[in-house]
């Protein structure tokens, strides 16, 4: 069984120990949200979170940038690498942490492989504000965890809301599919929560000869993806990050622009909201720095394709998986031996 052991983004300039949290005991209850504003101040398509029990120390804290998204609401992320990482309730004081940040000390069964049946950092209770999309973001491939059946709400249960039905469910499902490309515009629209990184994206130059991974079955579409990485996980703050691949000469400013990529792109002001923190010698990461969403992954290794956060694109039909533009793997997901919540991948994976 896991252990926390410490919360961290990975540049580590956030970091606390174990005994913040309110309850060392792992997996911790929560929900999935799957409102707009989740998606769209982090990049992921749902967020979760683990009840602190206070503030993060002065020197996390003086490493943050505050957003206030509401009344209700101010979300932190770390100035330099971009993960989200606390949650202060306005309503009552409350501090969360990401679910993604926490760390774990991942014991591993007598043959030396994970015990992924047990490797489980959140337990979610239930799925709230999955009527703000159209199609219901993930949420309809997220409910049944651990051999148990996981509500969903349209908005919040202490709002009234009923439980949706399973026939409900289901037809969120069809709507992202069956949604029409006429639908969909001209251009892919991407904008983070603030609009301070606003961008147009052309569509697929794909033919029948086209090859690659990030080639679809359909032609007309990108290719998506969860990602289940450390390191994705600890820029995003959440343990599923969601990318979509786009050639680099298909992506542009709001202005028209092509936007720049490679190794200058850290040191060019192109997008002045936009902004880079630098992983590793090959590897470019960028975010929003006044909401803090996460838009960019670049690999200086593989130049002809860009990692964009499916949790910035919107939809002109409203939907959350942007079925319109992406076409979904749902045969696997990147890196699933990193992976810190095995009961939300299984569900991905068999959904």
């Amino acid at each position: 069984m896991a252990t926390p052991t410490h919360l961290t983004c990975l540049c580590a300039l956030i970091y606390e120990p174990a005994s913040l949290l309110s309850s060392s005991a792992l997996p911790f209850k929560c929900c999935i949200c799957h409102c707009n504003t989740c998606r769209r101040t982090t990049g992921a398509l749902g967020t979760w979170y683990a009840i602190l029990k206070g503030r993060p120390s002065d020197k996390s804290m003086s490493n943050t940038t505050a957003y206030k998204t509401s009344e209700k609401y101010t979300r932190f992320f770390c100035k330099q690498c971009g993960c989200n990482v606390f949650v202060r309730s306005e309503r009552d004081g409350r501090w969360l942490a990401c679910a993604g940040i926490v760390e774990i000390d991942d014991k591993q069964t007598e043959n030396g492989t994970r015990d992924e049946k047990n490797l489980n950092v959140a337990q979610v209770e239930f799925h709230e504000y999955v009527g703000d999309a159209r199609d219901g973001g993930f949420a309809p491939y997220l409910t049944r965890l651990g051999g148990k059946n996981v509500p969903c709400f349209a908005s919040e249960p202490d709002d009234g809301a009923g439980q949706m039905s399973e026939a409900e469910l289901l037809e969120l499902k069809d709507q992202g599919r069956d949604t029409v490309s006429d639908e969909r515009g001209e251009m892919m629209d991407v904008a983070c929560h603030c609009g301070g990184v606003q961008l147009h994206i052309a569509p697929p130059a794909h033919n029948e000869k086209s090859e690659g991974w990030y080639v679809p079955q359909d032609r007309s579409k990108y290719s998506a993806r969860l990602c289940c990485c450390r390191s994705c996980r600890l820029t995003l703050g959440f343990s599923l990050q969601p990318w979509t691949y786009i050639p680099p000469a298909h992506i542009f400013t709001k202005q028209g622009e092509l936007v720049l990529f490679g190794p200058r792109a850290k040191d060019t002001v192109q997008i002045v909201k936009l902004k880079h923190y630098q992983s590793s010698d090959s590897v470019l990461r960028s975010f929003c720095s006044t909401c803090g969403a996460t838009v960019f992954f670049q690999s200086f290794e593989r130049p002809d394709v860009i990692d964009l956060s499916v949790g910035v694109v919107r939809s002109r039909a409203d939907n959350a998986r942007v079925e319109e533009w992406l076409q979904w793997d749902r045969n696997e997901v990147s890196m699933r031996h990193e992976a810190v919540d095995c009961e939300l991948v299984e569900a991905w994976l068999g959904g």
